[in-house]
């Protein structure tokens, strides 16, 4: 009889990897999407840029108004982290914006039902103003 159980050999660490993408991802969208923002930002941006642009907005949106107040859009100056602009609201947008235009249609459709109740909310919040007239003018 061996000095193991078979249960126990089992349990040992794989000296590999396990697979799955090693950056964050766009939650709630179909697999089909995922492959086109993956192929997206390949070729555009960097591994996870989308999925972190999404959360940039999303937490510029939900901040509250003593938040938006530290920060007005006049005075925003893009920081630049180690891929591109990584907590610029405004950058952020612009990106989400480009995305929508160059992905396939399907997949621009899913991404624009996560972004619309992101927009609409901040023009909710927002005075009317220059600098968010192409929000309003999005479909």
């Amino acid at each position: 009889m061996p000095s193991r159980r078979p249960s126990q050999l089992r349990v040992r660490e794989s000296p590999y990897p396990q697979p799955g993408p090693p950056y964050a991802q766009v939650p709630c969208v179909s697999s089909s999407t995922l492959r086109a923002i993956a192929h997206y930002e390949r070729t555009h941006l960097y591994p996870g840029g989308i999925a972190e642009a999404l959360a940039v907005w999303t937490r510029l949106v939900h901040a509250s108004y003593r938040e938006l107040d530290r920060h007005p859009p006049e005075d925003h100056v893009p920081y630049y982290g180690e891929y591109g602009p990584a907590t610029d609201p405004v950058s952020a947008r612009a990106r989400l914006g480009q995305a929508l235009h160059r992905l396939p249609r399907n997949a621009s459709r899913e991404l624009r039902a996560r972004v619309r109740p992101l927009d609409e909310r901040y023009l909710s919040r927002s005075i009317p103003a220059p600098e968010v007239q192409d929000l309003r003018a999005l479909p």
